[in-house]
């Protein structure tokens, strides 16, 4: 999707600004759920911020790409 930073800024430059009456209530919709508060993690942060993000209080997501970064050179274990 992004070859450069460049790239990547330019998209994020161009993306719509987030709805924050949107993201309380998609974050009260998480609390309504039938599952422990808090059970999915940051999962649960992620889909408030997507709902804010469309505008919509159930976000819909088409095609997924998900990059995972690791390391163990010590900056992990700070958090």
């Amino acid at each position: 999707m992004f070859n450069t930073a460049d790239d990547f800024n330019r998209w994020t430059a161009r993306a719509p600004q987030a709805d924050e009456q949107v993201f309380q209530q998609a974050c009260a919709l998480q609390g309504q759920l039938t599952k422990p508060p808090g059970a999915l993690g940051r999962l649960e942060d992620v889909a408030c911020w997507l709902a804010s993000w469309q505008g919509r209080l159930r976000p819909r997501v088409q095609a997924v790409d998900v990059t995972v970064f690791a390391g163990n050179h010590g900056v992990t274990a700070r958090g």
